[in-house]
């Protein structure tokens, strides 16, 4: 039986959440078949204008770049994570976090870092055309192939880690029941391991989908007169088309949702129904000389390519701007970029802006994802139809592309309503905690989701039975138990919004430049070492904040897995 605190949180929670979740995506398709104050599907037949195909090609574009990038981030991810979990040989641990490295590098910074290694005027095309003597460069990243290069390079940790974390779970007694059937190694993978990882590949599939389809830099950058959505979102508003950018918008959204309902269906198809009751293989020690030299050679290897575009970021920090043009390595270094982050407060701003923006973003979203999780939690005696609506609109915006949550929150609030006081938020400050908050919301309810369903129920149990109320249940047994969850969220959170850019570039003004719009302005007018000042900055302080989060997760005791 529900009591009045659970039911005026589910009332309290469905306003919030229809608010600024829902209430956006609404007007954003409302919008796109409104014409001159008219219903109309106008601006679809112009989309879909096969004698003007403008629009097909981008979302061609879009759709193809995104499959691609699964396809080459699985080739990576799955191989290597493999390598990592079946095999044990010196250096193992060690490459193995390396391979992770990527992470740390938001979608911006990686598409800079190969701009400079691999653009039309970066660091390898100008060795290569110096070594063999050329008249130009060669191996120039542009089009397509350098936009796989970013993806692929960013993106592919999904498939790692997914599959390896899969891989520690998989069951070691089927493994050995079909090896004494006289079953080859070969026809265990096929039959008896991969299905067991089909769920991970599946989740990073939609990820990476996910993620590609609202790709910005990278087709900016590399794409050239290749098309794709999110550029025609952002042109189009920037033309002052709003009606065919709250279209694309619209399309962008629908192409991410049927790829999640397909990769859904997918599972559900491949769902093996066995429990795993055994443990996962142990890996495989290399004792011979040869496959340890060989082994010893593909992680240097793998350390310089993944270790490469971050040591390009901070030689290009220590550039002074326009400072280099013809050479192939810059010819003098200095600390001036980030002596002028300290020194000059115009340039330190965004920083201090993404700070504040973040911050404000991650403990809303701490609250709402804490209360949310709390409605939600395992063995409670909630409508299960409150619950499943809950679920649906706190996971919305996971399915939904920056840009296009973005696009809605423009025509949601671009007009005074009674929730917001009567004023606009379109040009102010607030659209961009708001952006982020709702954009990463789910990620922080999935982490306190997942350190509520840790929590032994006899605990809670145990409280109420010695007369403990739900606020004191929740704040002396609760609450210390699931804190490690919730910090993993709002880290996860707070990173990933210092380096939003994708929904930043639609939302910023220029009193209110996130440090992600800095270094793309920095980059636009070729300052190329205060861009990578930024760079930089942004990834220490992305490090800095992991490694604090972990550390103070592993002085508590606790893991928690997302």
């Amino acid at each position: 039986m529900l009591t009045k605190f659970p039911n005026a949180l589910f009332w309290f929670l469905l306003i919030a959440l229809g608010i600024t979740v829902l209430y956006p995506i609404i007007v954003l398709v409302r919008d796109s078949l409104l014409v001159t104050g008219h219903w109309s599907v106008s601006t679809y037949l112009r989309f879909f204008d096969f004698s003007n195909p403008a629009n097909l090609r981008a979302l061609a574009g879009s759709v193809n770049i995104s499959l691609l990038s699964v396809l080459f981030s699985a080739l990576i991810g799955i191989p290597l994570a493999i390598f990592f979990a079946r095999f044990d040989f010196p250096g193992r641990k060690i490459f193995g976090a390396l391979a992770t490295m990527p992470l740390l590098l938001p979608p911006l910074v990686g598409t800079l870092a190969f701009y400079f290694l691999m653009g039309e005027s970066g660091i390898l095309p100008r060795l290569l055309q110096a070594i063999f003597d050329l008249d130009n460069p060669i191996f120039v990243a542009s089009g397509v192939p350098a936009i796989l290069l970013v993806h692929s390079y960013t993106m592919y940790p999904f498939f790692y880690l997914f599959t390896r974390n899969a891989l520690s779970n998989t069951d070691r007694s089927l493994e050995e029941a079909a090896a004494n059937l006289g079953a080859r190694r070969w026809r265990i993978w096929k039959h008896v391991i991969f299905p067991q990882l089909m769920p991970a590949f599946s989740g990073a599939a939609l990820l990476v989908f996910m993620n590609s389809m609202a790709s910005f830099t990278a087709p900016y950058l590399f794409g050239g007169e290749w098309r794709f959505l999110t550029l025609e979102i952002y042109n189009a508003k920037l033309n002052g088309d709003v009606p065919m950018a709250v279209t694309h918008a619209v399309v962008l959204t629908a192409i991410s949702l049927i790829f999640l309902a397909l990769v859904r269906w997918s599972e559900r198809r491949r769902t093996t129904g066995t429990g795993s009751k055994g443990v996962a293989m142990p890996p495989r020690l290399i004792r011979r000389g040869i496959g340890r030299i060989l082994l010893a050679a593909l992680g240097g290897v793998l350390i310089i390519f993944l270790l490469l575009p971050q040591a390009v970021i901070v030689m290009m920090a220590l550039v002074r701007n326009n400072s280099w043009t013809y050479q192939i390595l810059p010819e003098q270094f200095t600390f001036e970029n980030f002596t002028a982050l300290l020194a000059q407060p115009r340039v330190a701003e965004p920083l201090i802006n993404s700070i504040q923006f973040s911050t404000i973003a991650t403990m809303i979203g701490v609250v709402i994802g804490l209360m949310a999780a709390f409605y939600l939690r395992p063995k409670r005696s909630a409508l299960p139809r409150r619950g499943g609506i809950l679920d649906a609109l706190v996971m919305l915006p996971w399915a939904i592309p920056g840009t296009v949550m973005a696009m809605a929150l423009i025509v949601a609030f671009d007009e005074p309503h009674w929730f917001t006081g009567g004023a606009v938020l379109v040009g102010t400050s607030a659209m961009l905690p708001l952006a982020y908050f709702v954009r990463n919301l789910p990620m922080q309810f999935r982490a306190t989701s997942a350190a509520f369903a840790q929590v032994d129920p006899a605990l809670e149990e145990a409280a109420m039975n010695l007369g403990a109320g739900w606020w004191l249940r929740l704040r002396r047994v609760t609450l210390p138990l699931i804190l490690p969850g919730i910090a993993t969220g709002a880290m996860m959170a707070f990173v990933t919004a210092l380096g939003e850019f994708v929904a930043s570039i639609l939302l910023y003004t220029y009193s209110n430049r996130p440090l992600s719009i800095a270094i793309f302005s920095e980059l636009r007018i070729f300052n190329l070492g205060t861009a990578a000042a930024y760079s930089v900055v942004l990834i220490v302080i992305i490090g800095l904040v992991i490694w604090l989060t972990q550390k103070w997760i592993g002085e508590r005791g606790h893991g928690v897995s997302v």
